[in-house]
């Protein structure tokens, strides 16, 4: 009996351990952005209650969905959304300044150099602004004098 008991707690922890690995996969997949005790994931169901009351709201009629796109501008950064039948998901995040940074370590006023030692070489360019892609996520980063002055991600919205 007691060997049952430990094998079928041997098995529930291998399940637990391939669970919790399967899931940390999952969020390598996209960028997503960690400020303080908030983990902002492209995508993911918007509310204030989960990410904070913000400093500043906008809405406006969306270009390129049914509804309204909203800004909620917080104190380093903005989250746009779009709205999804009935409820709003995070389509972009702004930096505001260089007191925020990205998950990996990137903030304005970062160099070229440092943005290719933490995110290599695999972008695509549009002239001085370099796009990473994961998944249906992008990080986009625009240079000038190759010094990062606009930080933005964004998501793909099929």
């Amino acid at each position: 009996m007691k060997k049952k008991i430990i094998g079928s707690f041997v098995i529930m922890l291998l399940l637990l351990t391939v669970c919790a690995c399967g899931n940390q996969k999952e969020k390598n997949d996209v960028y997503s952005f960690q400020y303080e005790n908030k983990n902002l994931i492209l995508g993911d169901t918007f509310t204030t209650e989960k990410y904070g009351k913000e400093v500043d709201y906008v809405e406006s009629p969306s270009c390129a969905f049914d509804g309204l796109d909203k800004i909620y501008r917080y104190e380093h950064y903005e989250v746009t959304t779009y709205p999804d039948q009935e409820q709003d998901r995070i389509y972009s995040i702004f930096f505001l300044d260089d007191e925020v940074e990205t998950t990996e370590g990137l903030k304005i006023g970062d160099t070229k150099e440092k943005m290719l030692e933490l995110y290599g070489k695999d972008f695509e360019q549009k002239d001085s602004l370099f796009i990473y892609q994961k998944e249906k996520t992008e990080l986009h980063f625009l240079l000038q004098d190759d010094t990062i002055i606009s930080i933005e991600y964004d998501y793909i919205v099929e």
